[in-house]
């Protein structure tokens, strides 16, 4: 992938939500734009959720909605400010699910009191050393503070944060060797060894561009073709459909409209309320030719075990 020129957060909005443009051209504009504002959206997450893991998540969330809503923003250089309201509600919906999820039910014998008095001792014990883990970050010299929730939080390579950061590959390691150092003295040495021990997981932009391209991979079959079947896949940076024994290499000229780059079709896709793509439109010269439906894991398991 050819890196994306310098340049501000409209015109990368501009690039990223072109219909013109190849949809690799356009993730990598998104990519940038995910570079420039993980740190800042994973901040505003960690204080709305205040737990690390799940700020994580929450800002993944976030900026796979964000791609697929860049045509609506009005203001493409408010992209930053757009990004932490989408955030806010990723966090409400969470906690939402979440409190749902623990509710105590109103006949629980004492057994599974005392198992749920248990777990809940756990889960305080956690939120104590996130909150120190937390606390220790927040204090760090701003620079250092940068490099260390790219790397140990959004699990950035140092090429990454690097880039990130406007220094060189050297001065990035410094940064995170000198804030070690110092959480070493703020932790409990218990916590320290723990949390400064993390590997880091493949990187966060990486995972926000792959994400944006997973969302359409999968099975769909055509109701009236029990037959015929479409798979979508995800090809390192490349979506490509495999259909009637042929590949074809899926290029966006449109938000959810995917083409192939060899003959007139297109594929448009279709989400249902909670954002998730559930059918497949397919054209071919203009002409609709059938709606395919995704397939789920647990409809592809009942239609391989009958």
């Amino acid at each position: 992938m050819k890196p994306v020129p310098a340049c501000g957060v409209a015109e990368l909005v501009h690039r990223a939500r072109d219909p013109r443009a190849p949809i690799h051209a356009q993730h990598a504009a998104f990519a940038v734009l995910v570079e420039r504002f993980e740190e800042m959206a994973f901040a505003t997450a960690l204080r709305l959720c205040e737990e690390p893991e799940l700020a994580r998540d929450v800002c993944q969330e976030a900026f796979l909605v964000a791609w697929r809503r860049l045509p609506a923003l009005r203001e493409p250089a408010a992209f930053g400010g757009w990004l932490k309201r989408l955030i806010h509600t990723q966090c409400c919906r969470v906690w939402r699910r979440c409190s749902t999820r623990t509710g105590w039910p109103d006949s629980m014998d004492l057994a599974e009191g005392a198992d749920r008095a248990s777990d809940t001792a756990e889960l305080f014990s956690r939120h104590e050393v996130r909150q120190l883990i937390r606390r220790a970050v927040t204090v760090l010299p701003a620079e250092e503070r940068q490099a260390v929730i790219l790397f140990y939080f959004l699990d950035e390579s140092l090429r990454a944060i690097a880039r990130a950061l406007g220094v060189s590959v050297g001065l990035a390691g410094k940064r995170i060797h000198t804030a070690r150092l110092r959480l070493r003295r703020a932790l409990p040495r218990s916590i320290s060894e723990i949390f400064l021990a993390t590997a880091p997981s493949p990187a966060f932009t990486r995972r926000v561009r792959d994400g944006a391209f997973d969302e359409f991979a999968g099975e769909y079959r055509f109701p009236n073709r029990p037959d015929r079947r479409v798979i979508v896949r995800r090809e390192g940076q490349v979506l490509a459909s495999y259909a009637g024994g042929q590949r074809h290499v899926l290029a966006s000229r449109r938000q959810d409209t995917l083409a192939p780059t060899a003959y007139d079709g297109e594929a448009r896709f279709e989400r249902d309320r909670r954002g998730r793509v559930t059918r497949l439109i397919y054209y071919e010269f203009g002409r609709r030719l059938g709606v395919a439906h995704k397939v789920t894991t647990r409809a592809r398991q009942h239609v391989t075990a009958g």
